[in-house]
């Protein structure tokens, strides 16, 4: 029950977002310059790429070996489903499961769903940084001190008190358990900053993404706040809340247009063009996920 309140508030808020501004978010999306989208889908392309790399080299070293190309068809897979079905996780989990039978020999099913986790994981790590640092750049940039003081530096040294707390207190204790030893494997050492590396790009690519999607409609904009926003718009994606994002994203881009002083019906306009380019891009997934059927 309260899983269906949650999908309804969400298309209650698109559509409370498309009921006042639909007539300026029609007019901007219809001058959409079609030549980005071949450029999105290029881009997109490779994103599907490194983040299928990122999870089969994750995997490898928690003890699954896959072959690259079944992790690239079951990453489409994710995807689309994960754009067509409520909640951004039945994708996730579809991939888990089918992750078992990658080989000859049947994988434990803990083991799958960890590499997944660690996977996702590792990307949210890298889009916060990013975001941390695009934020402290633009306090600095526009002489804003004082939020750079009372935002910034906080939240870096809670950052910094909580690994150490971890580092010198859990880690020393976590011998017998299973889970916790990969997760320090995953994330410490020359294999946390491998598939690090590898999550800057794929969230590179999102951010860069997003500016072609304000481009392809003709608006006129501020690359480096896009660097600032756009993270917190795709953080919102990932909350369990709805189906794709939709209604929860468009929300969050209303939000940051009130807060940085923005055109709201172009944030808005803005958000509904990634949404229809994530969904285009994900559509190789469907082809995939019929053949896998047949």
């Amino acid at each position: 029950m309260k899983n269906i309140l949650k999908y309804i508030l969400s298309f209650g808020l698109l559509y409370y977002v498309i009921a006042t501004y639909g007539k300026d978010i029609q007019k901007t999306l219809s001058v959409i310059n079609y030549q980005y989208i071949l450029l999105v889908l290029l881009i997109s392309f490779f994103q599907y790429i490194l983040s299928a790399y990122r999870w089969m080299y994750i995997s490898s070293k928690n003890g699954t070996e896959m072959n690259f190309f079944y992790c690239l068809r079951f990453y489409y897979i994710s995807s689309f489903i994960n754009n067509v079905l409520p909640g951004g996780v039945a994708g996730d989990i579809y991939r888990a499961y089918c992750a078992r039978e990658s080989t000859h020999r049947v994988i434990n099913l803990s083991k799958s769903v960890q590499g997944i986790v660690f996977e996702r994981l590792s990307g949210q790590i890298m889009m916060f940084f990013i975001f941390l640092f695009s934020l402290t750049l633009f306090f600095l940039f526009n002489e804003k001190y004082l939020a750079f003081f009372y935002t910034v530096i906080p939240v870096t040294l809670a950052i910094l008190i909580f690994y150490f707390i971890i580092k010198k207190i859990y880690f020393n204790k976590i011998r017998s358990n299973e889970i916790m030893l990969n997760f320090k494997r995953i994330f410490s050492g020359i294999i946390f900053w491998n598939h690090t590396i590898i999550s800057f790009f794929v969230v590179l690519s999102y951010i860069i993404i997003y500016i072609i999607s304000a481009e392809a409609i003709g608006l006129s904009i501020d690359y480096f706040s896009f660097f600032v926003f756009t993270p917190i718009i795709l953080f919102s994606m990932t909350l369990p809340v709805s189906i794709g994002g939709w209604g929860v994203r468009e929300a969050t881009a209303l939000l940051i247009a009130f807060l940085l002083g923005l055109s709201a019906s172009s944030s808005i306009s803005v958000a509904i063009m990634y949404g229809i380019l994530n969904l285009l891009c994900s559509l190789p997934g469907l082809y995939f996920l019929l053949s896998i059927r047949k």
